[in-house]
């Protein structure tokens, strides 16, 4: 059981060690990591954009603007207003209890957790335990949800109204600049 538990925990590091933001691109299916877009109306629009443990906040919300101005300048418009935002957050809390070790009989009930879901473990040992250390890990993750008026010139003066074209030019540079 202790190798199974070593091989694991050196599993979860390697994989961890290989997680990388979520990537501007199409989410799979809905809820997936990636942009979805449901038309609300004739120039209406919700775009949400679901990033994974690893893409902040900042990166979730910049996605979801520019897949709306992508979309604005797709459907032939050349600018959109904001009409609602919203972000989410889900966070997600694991244990894991290491280094431990065993000295008679007794039942040891601890969690076993990867990452993607925990188990509790209720095992029957030859000795009882002790020692050892337990750890948790909060990992977050945000959705970015927007819902779009499309327009054509003149562009209103508002606050939450942005020409499609500049905005999704100046995203655009912003991520080559931060994925070099």
């Amino acid at each position: 059981m202790r190798i199974q538990t070593m091989l694991i925990a050196v599993l979860a590091l390697f994989m961890a060690a290989c997680s990388s933001t979520t990537t501007y691109q199409p989410a799979e299916k809905r809820g997936g990591y990636g942009y979805t877009e449901t038309e609300l109306g004739k120039d209406r629009y919700r775009v949400t954009f679901t990033g994974n443990t690893v893409t902040d906040k900042e990166t979730v919300n910049d996605y979801a603007l520019l897949r709306a101005a992508e979309l604005t300048l797709q459907q032939g418009y050349d600018w959109f207003q904001l009409v609602n935002r919203d972000t989410e957050s889900k966070s997600r809390t694991s244990s894991s209890i290491s280094g431990v070790n065993d000295f008679g009989g007794g039942t040891a009930v601890y969690q076993r957790c990867g990452l993607l879901s925990c188990d509790t473990v209720v095992a029957q040992t030859p000795g009882r335990l002790s020692g050892g250390y337990a750890t948790s890990t909060t990992r977050t993750s945000y959705q970015a949800s927007l819902e779009i008026k499309m327009g054509k010139d003149p562009m209103p003066d508002a606050a939450e109204a942005y020409n499609a074209q500049e905005l999704a030019s100046t995203l655009r540079r912003w991520m080559g600049s931060t994925q070099q």
